[in-house]
């Protein structure tokens, strides 16, 4: 009797794929034998029945990353899409997600992301109320927008003054994040 013995690995056993796969003539008897070769084995009998879950469902994890990844990339541009938009006609209490790090000449760390929010718009200038709380993950930022805890004046201290030029730099930089017109 012919048999075929093979190794799976997976990851949470979701997904699996074939690592090792050996054909073994055992003895019915004793269930002693003797190794086989596969490719041999497989142009008389034709291909192993091992099922395709075990063989491929690793694809659908490479499927769920390149999904994953698409997502992420129209995600971004539609986000990039909208704050330009915004930054073209910018108006007061427009709320920008930034990384303040990139505002600063010394920062505390090389990644501070805030909520600056629009003071007064003049012509080409437009003065920021600078926050007076910074976070190392944009999370804490956005966490703030949507909690609605930049409302207050006392989220602020000071203000900061940009051309749309130096907006349009910081953007391309990838240093705003988000707009959010209130």
């Amino acid at each position: 009797m012919v048999q075929l013995h093979y190794k799976v690995n997976h990851i949470w056993y979701l997904f699996k794929w074939v690592t090792a796969k050996q054909y073994v003539k055992v003895c019915e008897v004793c269930q002693r034998g003797e190794k086989l070769i596969s490719r041999e084995v497989e142009e008389k009998l034709g291909k192993p029945a091992i099922p395709f879950m075990s063989r491929w469902s690793w694809a659908f994890l490479v499927a769920l990353i390149i999904g994953f990844v698409i997502f992420a990339e129209v995600d971004g541009a539609k986000r990039n899409k909208e704050v330009l938009a915004m930054m073209a006609s910018p108006m007061k209490r427009d709320l920008y997600v930034a990384d303040v790090a990139s505002l600063v000449k010394a920062p505390d760390a090389p990644v501070m992301y805030g909520v600056l929010r629009v003071k007064n718009v003049d012509g080409n200038n437009i003065e920021f109320d600078a926050p007076r709380v910074t976070y190392n993950k944009l999370k804490g930022a956005t966490k703030d927008v949507s909690s609605g805890e930049v409302i207050g004046s006392e989220y602020y201290e000071g203000t900061i003054v940009f051309t749309k030029d130096e907006l349009a730099t910081l953007q391309k930089g990838g240093h705003i994040y988000s707009i959010e017109r209130r």
